[in-house]
């Protein structure tokens, strides 16, 4: 902001003045509120008011970052009650006070500053100090004091609110509707120096990096491995047990595409809290392949809320069993959400996943492949899917899923792709889910339920409008425990060309008579339909069928 804008603005605006009535006045204005802070040298802070309990009274307390003040700073000039006050520093104490002010200095625990008042409340009143009006200034420590730059990029695109307090060392122009832990993650979460931990059995050459993010980012990152510095490499000999591996951030990363691709002894990514994503648009293949990686926590605060391609994320990470942590993502400009948790093969709770706003999706293609462990899908039940398109293998080899109920308010009306979608989904029982899907637009329903060898009634699908259909070869390829297909019997399959091995191992189907009024006359291929149906004894139902004495044969009835 420039100088004649900051001080048009304190012109136009109130400044309360520093009394007993203005205090009052800020307590109840600016709470928990953000403030930023200019100095008379033209340095930057933030500042919050916040509330404390002390003697049956709330008192106001002003909460600076430590970087208003210089190193050598002895002074504090504050205006009080219209007087001015001069605050002397003494370096070996805690706790600075005058007639009215008091002053602490907490370098941890920054919650507890009710603590330290109970602590010296006796010093207090031992000195019989008159306290009209308090104000507690927390000099945070150097951990996590604040740049300008950090700072101007934090809040110089937030409206400004009333100016509340004018001060004679520095003046607050504006606030921000921040919430105190809000902003503290947000100092936190931008840091040029992340530590990550790689743990292995033996000593050895690893990959501790992507390839391809190596590629993208060479002149933004360097290393400290050993105390050392290092270019950004893919591969380092690391020792046996854990390796702590520094990350510099030199220049803004832009793409985390395959950052730690095949990373199989990654174990802990929480300094990651750290990296600024806000501006990332992928993270496609991120932690594809960390095996070892069992704990995300240190991503529950990104900002990935200009993501739009998230295919692969973490894809083969067999050890990660939670997603909670990533329950506050916004991912509501994600479009390719394509093998995210594909071969998780450890991930049993998704619920984490349950607040998400996937409604830009269109490619959930094998999203679930291959998670054994995962048996409740209920958290995406409000999932909007209606831009969809792709729901290739999403569900494939997820063998402990028994009830689809989770999706029966799905919106699949733009989906033209089911293939796979639930095969090997050897649990499941029931499809009645299904019955509301609009699947209108799908043309390849191949292999949707094949080897769900659980499923012994399709009544779910007996209201599905199929008529776009073209591919339906082995859509209940070996449903070994499939009875009764009378569900079938108003299917419009008209445009269908591709009928292979769609009934193949139904070992247990008896009766096709719910065929009986198809029209397959555009189909072409009938190659083992019907073959390893051992059960099936009557195939009248096919006696309108309009098939040549070839096609008929390749049925396969055995």
């Amino acid at each position: 902001m420039s100088e004649i804008k900051k001080e048009k603005l304190i012109k136009e605006q109130q400044i309360i003045p520093i009394s007993k009535e203005g205090i009052k006045n800020i307590l109840f204005q600016m709470e928990n509120c953000v403030c930023k802070i200019y100095l008379k040298n033209n340095k930057i802070g933030i500042g919050f008011l916040y509330k404390i309990p002390f003697h049956n009274k709330i008192l106001p307390v002003l909460i600076i970052n430590k970087n208003i003040f210089n190193e050598n700073d002895k002074i504090i000039k504050l205006i009080l009650n219209n007087e001015e006050k001069e605050i002397k520093i003494d370096k070996s104490r805690k706790i600075y006070k005058d007639n009215n002010i008091i002053i602490i200095e907490i370098k941890q625990n920054k919650d507890k500053i009710y603590d330290y008042l109970e602590l010296d409340e006796n010093e207090i009143y031992k000195e019989k100090i008159e306290y009209k009006s308090i104000y507690i200034i927390h000099l945070y420590n150097e951990e996590i004091s604040v740049s300008n730059d950090i700072m101007n990029k934090l809040i110089n695109n937030k409206e400004i609110c009333n100016p509340i307090l004018s001060l004679e060392s520095f003046k607050i122009i504006g606030i921000f509707n921040y919430s105190i832990k809000y902003l503290i993650d947000k100092i936190n979460n931008y840091k040029d120096e992340i530590n990550i931990i790689y743990k292995t059995d033996k000593d050895g050459v690893e990959n501790i990096f992507g390839d391809k993010f190596v590629e993208n980012n060479r002149n933004n990152i360097e290393l400290i491995i050993d105390g050392k510095r290092n270019e950004l490499i893919s591969r380092y000999k690391l020792r046996k047990g854990e390796n702590n591996i520094k990350i510099i951030i030199k220049n803004k990363i832009r793409n985390l595409e395959y950052m730690f691709y095949e990373c199989k002894s990654l174990k802990n990514i929480k300094e990651l809290e750290y990296l600024d994503t806000k501006d990332i648009n992928n993270f496609s293949y991120m932690f594809y392949g960390c095996s070892s990686l069992s704990d995300i926590k240190g991503l529950e605060n990104w900002n990935v809320s200009n993501g739009n391609n998230f295919n692969g994320m973490f894809s083969w990470c067999s050890s990660l069993s939670n997603i909670k942590g990533l329950e506050n993502w916004n991912v509501s400009n994600g479009n390719n959400f394509s093998s995210m948790f594909s071969w998780c093969s450890s991930l049993s709770n998704i619920k984490g996943l349950e607040k998400w706003d996937v409604s830009n999706g269109n490619n959930f293609s094998y999203m679930f492949f291959e998670c054994p462990s995962l048996s409740d899908i209920k958290g995406l039940e409000n999932w909007n899917v209606s831009k969809g398109n792709n729901f290739n293998g999403m569900f494939y080899k997820c063998s402990s899923i028994s009830d689809i109920k989770g999706l029966e308010k799905w919106d699949v009306s733009n989906g033209n792709n089911f293939s796979w979608m639930f095969s090997w989904c050897s649990s499941l029982l029931d499809i009645k889910g299904l019955e509301k899907w609009d699947v209108s637009n799908g043309n390849d329903f191949s292999w949707m339920f094949s080897w769900c060898s659980s499923l012994s009634n399709i009544k779910g699908l007996d209201k599905w409008n199929v008529s776009n259909g073209k591919d339906f070869s082995s859509m209940f390829y070996e449903c070994s425990s499939l009875s009764d297909i009378k569900g079938l019997e108003n299917w419009n399959v008209s445009k269908g060309n591709n009928f292979s091995y769609m009934f193949s191992g139904c070992s247990s189907l008896s009766d096709i008579k719910g065929l009986e009024k198809w029209n397959v006359s555009n189909g072409n291929n009938f190659s083992e339909m019907f073959s390893e149906c051992l059960s099936l004894l009557d195939i009248q139902g096919l006696k309108n069928w309009n098939l040549s004495e070839q096609q008929y044969k390749s049925l396969n009835f055995i």
